[in-house]
């Protein structure tokens, strides 16, 4: 502990902490990464330090779609994201100095981002995710665009017709600003109708819109991002 009661831990002291975590979830360590395969997706994690500031580190998380077992080059990587992109993550930056009594990085993984990948076997699941909200995307302007052409983009390449229709349905119903629906526009979704026109929205629409997002997302209504 620091004279001003901050604690420090060492690269070696969080890895070997985040070891402890992930295996003890089911993952294996691969070179420097941990991994956790299911049927349909191969998560890995990696402890990254920041180039410009040595004391500065974070969680980067990706996914691989698997076919036979084994990953399809080809295919969208369904969701890569960072430990503090989730909500309810204790820090927007990890250091290796906090007030905390534990390391905060270790912390948030073990409480917020295992029980998240473990709620994602399949390529289903990520798609509800994206369409629930729960994980940042982009900047805070153009997250929630991005969030649902995201899923949008992976049920249509991965021929989820259901999901994919129900992403262009809470594209074309959401309350985007002119620049939110140029951009979705731009990245290739098929919306009709100019910017702030909305084109047979009713009051059920909008209750089905929210009740998917409640149905799939494990965030409570405080943490939850705006549609």
């Amino acid at each position: 502990m620091g004279a001003d009661g901050t604690q420090k831990w060492s690269r070696g002291h969080s890895t070997r902490e985040l070891n402890r975590v992930f295996l003890a979830a089911g993952f294996e360590r691969r070179g420097e990464e941990w991994v956790l395969d299911t049927a349909e997706l191969r998560w890995w994690v990696y402890l990254a330090t920041a180039k410009h500031d040595p004391h500065q580190h974070e969680l980067a998380v990706g996914s691989l779609v698997l076919r036979d077992g084994e990953p399809d080059a080809e295919a969208m990587r369904p969701a890569t994201f960072s430990l503090d992109d989730l909500p309810g993550a204790s820090r927007r930056v990890y250091r290796d100095t906090d007030e905390a009594a534990h390391d905060p990085l270790v912390l948030d993984a073990e409480t917020l981002l295992i029980p998240l990948l473990k709620r994602l076997p399949t390529i289903d699941s990520v798609i509800e995710l994206w369409l629930a909200g729960d994980i940042s995307a982009g900047t805070p302007s153009s997250s929630r665009p991005m969030q649902i052409w995201t899923a949008w983009r992976l049920a249509t390449e991965c021929d989820r017709s259901v999901l994919a229709d129900r992403a262009l349905r809470m594209a074309e119903t959401a309350r985007w600003t002119p620049d939110a629906r140029r951009l979705l526009v731009d990245l290739g979704m098929p919306l009709e109708g100019p910017p702030g026109k909305y084109r047979n929205v009713s009051f059920v629409d909008r209750v089905v819109q929210r009740a998917y997002v409640r149905r799939f997302s494990p965030v409570t209504d405080e943490r939850r991002m705006p549609l």
